[in-house]
């Protein structure tokens, strides 16, 4: 059982590096490219699904401590409820809104959730 929290957490870490790494380079094209549509597209996907990893590892090491709540928990919790809230807003404005609008709302949730995840990783290994 031990084995199986210890590589279900590297997991855990592998995923929240590979997601900050994709939102920034989300943020460079962003920044850089005046036809970043299409390429965004090809890496939103990729971001979503290392989304899904972290919280289907995070089910798995909660599983395993016997749904044992900690504050640390709950702050994980709410940082991935509010990236969750951003993203269906994000697809919403590239839906139905312009690329400018886009693009201005892209900045400010890939910003906000590099910061939300650097706070709460620096938060849960200081405790």
């Amino acid at each position: 059982m031990e084995e199986l929290i210890v590589t279900a957490i590297k997991y855990h870490q592998y995923f929240i590096t590979g997601m900050l790494i994709v939102a920034l380079v989300n943020l460079y094209f962003i920044f850089t490219c005046k036809e970043f549509s299409k390429k965004v597209k090809k890496v939103n996907p990729i971001y979503y699904a290392l989304f899904a990893s972290i919280a289907f590892t995070g089910l798995i090491i909660l599983g395993v401590q016997h749904m044992y709540m900690t504050h640390a928990i709950y702050l994980m919790l709410l940082v991935s409820l509010l990236i969750f809230i951003t993203s269906i807003k994000l697809f919403k404005k590239y839906k139905y809104g312009t690329l400018d609008e886009y693009r201005v709302f892209a900045k400010k949730k890939y910003i906000s959730d590099i910061i939300l995840i650097v706070i709460t990783m620096g938060l849960v290994y200081a405790i």
